[in-house]
């Protein structure tokens, strides 16, 4: 592993404090990605059926490695607000499939409007494209090793 020159770390500690001050300012959009008693994890779920219709519960479990215990009550929760409905999977008719429901995709597209605003409004802080490119490409390099 490559040294890495205390002079970075201590460039990024000072940014990210900066990046955190600032956050204040996005929270006003960020409140408007999470629709008043919608909760984050919520959302998750929300937006991963909606990517992946007929999932089963068991393969949400696994793929957002949330414990079955918790994301039965957050279904609950999603079912009591009619947002989601649980199916007879037709995968495996042993299991039950998720499906979101009008208000469900509504929801959903709300949420991808105005999430996309508050990126719009971070990445419009950049002055060009390929300084908005090499921001991704250095953020997907991290997420990417971090995996």
């Amino acid at each position: 592993m490559n040294e890495i020159k205390q002079e970075y770390i201590d460039q990024l500690v000072s940014l990210v404090h900066e990046i955190l001050k600032h956050y204040k300012e996005y929270q006003t959009g960020m409140s408007a990605i999470y629709p008043q008693g919608i909760t984050s994890n919520e959302l998750t779920i929300i937006q991963f059926v909606h990517l992946n219709p007929d999932i089963v519960i068991k393969e949400v479990s696994e793929s957002l490695s949330i414990p079955g215990s918790t994301l039965t009550s957050v279904i609950d929760r999603l079912e009591q607000k009619n947002l989601i409905t649980r199916t007879v999977s037709k995968k495996n008719r042993r299991s039950f499939g998720l499906k979101l429901t009008e208000e469900g995709i509504k929801l959903n597209a709300e949420h991808e409007k105005a999430e996309r605003q508050v990126w719009y409004g971070i990445l419009s802080k950049l002055d060009n494209d390929k300084d908005r490119e090499m921001l991704i490409k250095l953020i997907a390099t991290i997420v990417n090793k971090h995996d």
